[in-house]
């Protein structure tokens, strides 16, 4: 369920933080950089590494895991970016990554990479603020209510995370997500 749009624009202005994002996730993904110093583990932290609770947002496994987060974080973003202004929603980002890496990394010694955490978070945040909304998505290509449309993605996660073998953090989404509904009325 790939969402093309939000049919209900808060306000319009300029999204320079998710502009900033967009640029700076993509140029970290074409320059690949050294991921395993780079990503956020426990085991960085034990090593005196706590940048990498910043570093592994920024990390990407692929181009399609680059692509997807940035499509996400421009359709559930914007509105979001719009209600908090953008130092807020640069700070809600980031926390919601945070959070989400160090739930998945206390299950499991893996490394994580990936700006998914924080982007479960923008879902968590959006379903708070904007519940109503209509989202296009592209199959089915229907408008979903927010609500709907985020309450069947997030199901996805939670039935995903059994499947930790995968390569994708599920529990880092999990993680990101309550972070966001948590604290996007506190920011």
């Amino acid at each position: 369920m790939l969402p093309l749009y939000d049919k209900i624009k808060v306000r319009s202005g300029v999204p320079w933080g998710i502009i900033f994002l967009v640029l700076i996730n993509s140029f970290i993904f074409f320059i690949s950089p050294d991921t395993s110093f780079f990503s956020f583990s426990l085991e960085n932290i034990w090593n005196g590494m706590l940048f990498t609770l910043i570093t592994s947002l920024f990390l990407h496994g692929s181009f399609l895991h680059l692509l997807v987060n940035m499509w996400f974080l421009w359709v559930f973003g914007i509105n979001i970016e719009m209600r908090l202004g953008t130092f807020k929603f640069l700070l809600f980002y980031l926390l919601c990554g945070i959070i989400g890496s160090i739930l998945f990394t206390l299950s499991t010694p893996a490394m994580v990479i990936g700006a998914s955490a924080s982007i479960a978070g923008l879902l968590g945040g959006y379903l708070v603020l904007f519940p109503k909304n209509k989202i296009k998505a592209l199959l089915p290509p229907i408008y979903f209510p927010a609500a709907i449309y985020i309450f069947i993605w997030f199901l996805l996660q939670i039935f995903s995370v059994s499947q930790m073998e995968i390569s994708t953090a599920y529990l880092a989404h999990v993680g990101g997500f309550i972070a966001g509904i948590i604290l996007i009325k506190k920011i």
